[in-house]
């Protein structure tokens, strides 16, 4: 038995996994439609849904992995050195420095400078909306601010950055 991962593609990030038994791998979209739901619960008590579009989704079939299906923000697929170009499912380490909105956007930093550019996708509430937002922190940098404006309150923010484990937070402003 194996996994069909769910990633965002430009960061490796599994956002859900699902449980392969003999069947090909399929298209992003067959597995989650148009779009996949994110959803989390302000401390306000409002349910938010962010939406993750298929187009920004890929799959990948692992190795069965049960832990994927607990946290499955905690993975990504990555290449493995040694390794033939298989890639693999790889637990991350958890991103702990917080996120928040800075006067340009939203400011995402890393522990330490960036070994190498490092792309980063977040989705941000803005009220029924989702909004998307990419960018790069750059090799010997330790922070990206992606260009956003988003009303005062508090807001749903998923926060994909390569090689850290996923974060889906609330972030006020």
């Amino acid at each position: 038995m194996s996994v069909f991962a769910v990633y965002e593609s430009s960061t490796g990030i599994v956002v859900g996994a699902v449980k392969a038994i003999g069947t090909p791998v399929p298209a992003a979209d067959v597995l989650v439609g148009a779009a996949l739901p994110v959803r989390l619960s302000l401390k306000a008590g409002d349910l938010v849904t962010l939406s993750l579009g298929g187009r920004e989704l890929a799959v990948h079939e692992a190795d069965d992995q049960p832990a994927v299906f607990l946290d499955p923000l905690a993975y990504g697929v990555t290449r493995v050195s040694g390794q033939p170009a298989k890639p693999a499912l790889k637990e991350l380490a958890e991103l702990k420095v917080p996120v928040e909105f800075d006067p340009t956007g939203l400011l995402v930093k890393l522990p330490g400078v960036a070994d190498a550019d490092t792309a980063v996708f977040a989705l941000v509430s803005e009220g029924p909306d989702t909004l998307p937002v990419a960018g790069v922190v750059k090799k010997d940098d330790d922070h990206v601010s992606l260009p956003l404006t988003v009303s005062t309150g508090a807001h749903a923010v998923l926060v994909l950055v390569a090689g850290w484990a996923g974060r889906l937070v609330e972030v006020a402003k």
